[in-house]
């Protein structure tokens, strides 16, 4: 699948980038572990059927499934077979068992009380929009989790020595940006962007969160303190989320 480059734009630079996923390098690698019975033979763990049913026109079907022994031709008593499943996908049904369609199907969101009002889905994103105000210290970063880190990138001459500049200009002021994103479907979350140099060339980073730690032991600075502390300053609120578009109800 082609990927649709993003645009990444500040108060110094639009310009049009590719992004890619950024693979993990284990600092710690997990050693590669074989099961094996006592008499040496290798054990797989896989995926098994524990419960299945079999619908047809809304309906559930009773079945009668035969097994039988390939190599004596007798028949194998079902509570003593295990179902593997080797490959399995979703399928969507409404209340009466019927098979809906993907197009077919429109999206609620439930309130508290219970309530329900139609929404569509995110569009997704695809501009990297991050004005002055939202260009914060570099240490803001620290009270969120990060899920995924994405790289940022263009192989034009002119773009890479604007992308440089900025890189240049953040790293001066100790600054990443930080924006409110959307890969569709129904979710919102915060990136990062992020510029680095190390081992004599640079790049930039885009760092996806949904979450920060919930900090319940935080405690007050004692009065004594020989160093006084400075503290960092942050963003006064995160960027806006945009809400869930309000589908519009059809006149009968």
């Amino acid at each position: 699948m082609k990927l649709v480059p993003w645009k990444f734009v500040t108060s110094s630079i639009e310009v049009e980038v590719k992004y890619k996923k950024a693979a993990n390098k284990l600092l710690a690698p997990t050693p590669k572990i074989l099961m094996r019975t006592e008499d040496g033979l290798l054990v797989k763990e896989r995926r098994v059927v524990k419960d299945r049913r079999f619908m047809w026109q809304g309906k559930e079907l009773a079945s009668e499934t035969k097994f039988v022994d390939p190599e004596t031709g007798e028949q194998v008593p079902s509570s003593e077979v295990t179902e593997v499943l080797e490959h399995f996908g979703y399928t969507r049904f409404d209340a009466n068992g019927e098979e809906v369609d993907k197009e077919d199907i429109r999206y609620f969101v439930v309130k508290e009380d219970g309530t329900e009002t139609a929404v569509k889905p995110f569009e997704r994103f695809k501009v990297l929009d991050i004005p002055e105000e939202n260009w914060i210290p570099s240490t803001a970063i620290d009270r969120f989790l990060i899920k995924s880190v994405y790289e940022i990138f263009s192989d034009k001459k002119d773009v890479i020595r604007e992308l440089f500049e900025e890189a240049e200009k953040r790293l001066k002021n100790d600054q990443i940006g930080m924006a409110a994103w959307s890969w569709g479907k129904f979710k919102q979350c915060y990136c990062f962007v992020v510029p680095y140099i190390a081992e004599g060339k640079f790049g930039w980073l885009v760092k996806f969160t949904e979450e920060e730690p919930e900090l319940q032991h935080q405690e007050d600075i004692p009065a004594k303190v020989k160093i006084p502390i400075r503290e960092v300053p942050t963003l006064k609120s995160l960027p806006p989320v945009q809400a869930l578009v309000v589908v519009a109800k059809r006149r009968k």
